[in-house]
């Protein structure tokens, strides 16, 4: 975890650079459209400071820029923001070109680095609109050329052709959304367990590669929003892909939950708790329409159920048989027998023949999210029920 806590700084002080191809008629004064970002941010919940704002209308750059979660001290050293192209449309100032210089941060001995980061597309409105959808930061592009992590001196991660793009909603259309990483290399040789060490050389997974690609959409009017793949790949191992669909992600509930966590963490430690329950209440207006955990396998089962058997002197064949016969007995807990003989029918046969295995929740409504924390508490039993659950192999 020390490893990526830099990198996740490396992300968030990444994501104030915009950029928006436009012409427009009139130009704005640099400190206005700083102060401006500074205000679209904070209703993002992050606070972004400056030491000194030079150029003209068009081209500025803000220099020492910090950033940090609001209602923090810890904070981000960004460095220079150079901002190009800057005009008005309307009430709104407009950003051409946003460019970051490459970018670092040493953590507990890993520094991670970005190089080529910018992000196109964004508006800022008035700080006092109300129009709902300007609580959203919206973008046309994002991207990163690279992300480097190193720990003493060793390259550990590396990552290039990270990207997300967005069209934006006209009308009635959702807003839709795909990214995607053209590859990404983790040496995980450096593991200091040695049980996991040792797993990870018998495995053959010392260096692993793989891509990422992801896409959705949401419909700010009506708060559908969907996570149509997130999907991480790792070759020689396998395909993990989830998605998910939820309701009552409306541009007003957003405002509300910055709103809220704004409070949270300003208030004092003795009325924490307070505020976070005002959080609880405003999830229930959020609605679960169904998801899907996926992995289609490339050799990453069989190299597991190989070296579980060579660790207790047996066959590949041997572990499945096992785990066939425990796994009906781990599954009584739900006492839902027909769940369990399809987890177990399903699991059993992608164990003989290793292909994909996918767990997949289909409610014929849209379910509350507090339906579900109350079931899960109370009536766990009935959950799978309530949400649809399958598990289906080899498909």
């Amino acid at each position: 975890m020390s490893t990526v806590r830099p990198l996740l700084r490396a992300f968030v002080a990444s994501s104030f650079l915009i950029v928006l191809p436009f012409a427009a008629a009139q130009a704005a004064e640099p400190a206005d459209v700083a102060n401006r970002l500074k205000d679209a941010l904070a209703r993002q919940d992050v606070d972004l400071q400056w030491k000194g704002i030079s150029g003209d209308a068009s081209s500025m750059v803000l220099s020492g820029v910090t950033a940090g979660a609001s209602g923090t001290e810890k904070r981000a050293e960004i460095g220079d923001i150079t901002l190009t192209n800057v005009s008005e449309d309307g009430d709104d100032y407009v950003i051409g070109n946003a460019s970051l210089p490459t970018y670092s941060v040493v953590n507990e001995g890993a520094t991670a680095s970005m190089t080529d980061v910018s992000i196109s597309g964004l508006r800022l409105p008035p700080s006092d609109s109300t129009d709902p959808m300007d609580s959203v930061m919206l973008y046309d592009k994002a991207k990163i050329g690279e992300v480097s992590v190193k720990r003493d001196g060793k390259q550990v991660f590396d990552m290039t052709g990270f990207h997300v793009d967005i069209t934006r909603p006209e009308g009635d259309n959702p807003l839709k959304f795909e990214g995607a990483a053209d590859s990404f290399t983790g040496d995980l040789s450096g593991m200091k367990d040695p049980k996991s060490k040792a797993a990870i050389e018998a495995l053959g997974y010392e260096t692993i590669e793989g891509s990422f690609a992801m896409a959705g959409s949401w419909a700010p009017k009506t708060g559908e929003a969907s996570l149509d793949t997130y999907k991480l790949t790792v070759k020689n191992a396998g395909t993990f892909d989830i998605s998910l669909k939820m309701s009552g992600y409306t541009p007003e509930f957003i405002r509300s939950l910055h709103a809220i966590r704004k409070k949270i963490a300003e208030a004092p430690e003795d009325q924490k708790t307070t505020q976070s329950m005002a959080l609880l209440g405003l999830m229930q207006q959020l609605s679960f329409s169904g998801a899907t955990v996926r992995f289609d396998d490339d050799s990453l089962t069989g190299k597991v159920m190989d070296y579980a058997a060579q660790q207790q002197g047996t066959k590949r064949g041997d572990i499945a048989n096992q785990a066939k016969a425990v796994l009906p007995f781990m599954l009584m807990k739900l006492n839902n027998p027909d769940l369990s003989a399809e987890v177990t029918k399903a699991v059993s046969a992608f164990l003989d023949a290793p292909k994909n295995l996918a767990i997949v929740a289909a409610p014929p409504n849209p379910v509350p999210l507090a339906e579900i924390a109350a079931g899960a508490m109370g009536a766990p039993q009935q959950l799978p029920e309530t949400l649809g659950l399958k598990v289906i192999a080899n498909q």
